[in-house]
């Protein structure tokens, strides 16, 4: 009863940090860069046309993004739940001479994202649990200003959907558990009067990645429709 009870207070509350915190800081406190260090081949893409502005990049890492972001004239706030994360982008920034405003938090964190709105809000293969009241894909969405653009890449998970044999393979990682691309592209196609949806459809993974086993991506891309 002790365990129901502190988990259904997690839910509601969403301030005791999971596992997975200490998990990425574990990933990246060692004295090895875990990832490329190139921004992601569909931000760039998809970005390199727009005007700077505010933007907002949602799980940032080791902050590639919203360092190639800060370099061409965006005012870059970089969240994620991982301190460490959080500590090797401060370094690089500073090494850099740039300016990049880091948020320590989870996306179901209450009020991740304070209450500022963002003319960028970037998801690059970040997630975050579902929750039973969507708290963390409502304050993704609230983050958009009017007339801003909500892009999110996610790896195609569509193989993981396959039946697989327990008693010789089992699989780490639960995709249902965490909002996906389909849920949030749901979310806005649910509001038409709020959001234009431009794009959401698989492609293949831009080069670069430090990760050669993903192939696909599946991306989205939005408007809030201005006020």
């Amino acid at each position: 009863m002790i365990a129901f009870s502190l988990a259904d207070e997690d839910l509601r509350a969403a301030v005791r940090h999971s596992g997975e915190e200490a998990e990425w800081d574990h990933r990246y406190g060692g004295p090895n860069r875990a990832w490329s260090g190139n921004p992601n081949g569909t931000l760039v893409h998809e970005v390199t046309a727009l005007a700077p502005g505010r933007a907002l990049d949602v799980g940032t890492g080791e902050g590639a993004d919203a360092l190639w972001l800060a370099e061409r004239g965006w005012k870059v706030t970089a969240t994620d739940i991982s301190g460490n994360a959080l500590a090797r982008v401060r370094a690089e920034a500073e090494r850099r001479g740039l300016a990049v405003n880091l948020v320590h938090g989870d996306a179901n964190d209450p009020s991740p994202f304070a209450t500022e709105t963002f003319d960028l809000v970037s998801l690059q293969y970040g997630s975050f649990k579902r929750t039973p009241d969507q708290r963390g894909l409502r304050s993704l969405l609230a983050a958009v200003a009017p007339g801003g653009t909500l892009l999110v890449v996610h790896h195609d998970i569509t193989p993981l959907r396959d039946p697989v044999d327990v008693a010789t393979q089992t699989r780490m990682h639960d995709p249902e558990a965490f909002v996906g691309v389909d849920e949030i592209a749901a979310a806005l196609a649910a509001d038409p009067d709020t959001w234009h949806v431009e794009t959401h459809e698989t492609r293949p993974r831009p080069h670069g990645a430090a990760s050669t086993h993903h192939v696909h991506d599946v991306v989205l891309r939005a408007t809030r429709r201005a006020a």
